[in-house]
């Protein structure tokens, strides 16, 4: 595999920014462009955390695939009431930036994206939103219930203050910042992404998790859960990127 880190420009968030990437050693050489998973991180991590906690790089040897790992701080992959436009980029500029500058597919059937907590957030926010943009989305130890989060924070909380600059003073979130509502509304959509769930059975977003798989399993989606004993930490991130990466791109082995 090879290793890129680069800083782009991104025009949607008006400011340079940065972007790690791994991608397949000869992914030049294909007469196929490769198949691309876009992998967030969560509120208190940046961009490099997926390269620096888990053995990605070691499990991605076993596919044809790029997986690009961007940097939105803690903006919930949300255009932003007081911020900037997380959400065009990664939906929008980022992929068209990176298939523009690689040789990996244009094909939203080889177009997925995943992320943990906050980023599991952004990755079904971002499906859901663009459900015939992508072929699968993981969502690992993922905040589910937005509005449970923003309506239960104390006033008085720093956590607070972040969400009204995200959603604004009030908190006033649109349907669309609702994933059980995105979903419903996609239920019928020509194409819907496959969805993979991952979460430990001690997490405190563990609960969140099942009534997703739930109400998913209610509608017709494709929809995997995996949950097992740990908690909202790198040893069941770690596992859990290895099963995800299994469940979309196994048939995928250089």
């Amino acid at each position: 595999m090879a290793f890129l880190h680069c800083e782009l420009k991104a025009e949607s968030i008006r400011m340079v920014t940065s972007v790690c990437a791994i991608l397949p050693q000869d992914f030049c050489q294909t007469d196929r462009p490769v198949k691309t998973l876009y992998l967030l991180h969560g509120r208190s991590h940046n961009y490099s955390v997926w390269t620096r906690y888990t053995s990605l790089e070691q499990y991605a040897e076993a596919y044809n695939t790029a997986i690009i790992m961007p940097e939105v701080n803690r903006s919930f992959y949300i255009n932003m009431k007081y911020g900037l436009d997380y959400q065009t980029y990664i939906s929008e500029e980022l992929p068209y930036l990176f298939e523009s500058m690689f040789h990996i597919s244009t094909n939203s059937k080889d177009r997925y994206i995943a992320g943990m907590s906050m980023g599991g957030y952004g990755a079904l926010k971002t499906a859901l939103l663009h459900p015939d943009r992508y072929a699968g989305c993981g969502a690992i130890s993922a905040v589910t219930d937005i509005l449970k989060h923003v309506t239960e924070t104390p006033e008085n909380h720093p956590k607070k203050q972040e969400f009204q600059g995200i959603f604004g003073e009030h908190c006033d979130l649109a349907p669309e910042d609702d994933i059980f509502f995105l979903a419903s509304r996609d239920a019928d959509a020509p194409s819907r992404p496959d969805i993979f769930i991952a979460c430990g059975k001690e997490d405190h977003l563990y609960p969140e998790s099942v009534r997703l798989h739930q109400h998913l399993q209610s509608l017709p989606y494709k929809v995997t859960f995996e949950g097992w004993s740990g908690v909202h930490d790198w040893k069941l991130w770690d596992e859990a990127v290895k099963r995800m990466l299994k469940h979309f791109f196994a048939g995928s082995v250089i």
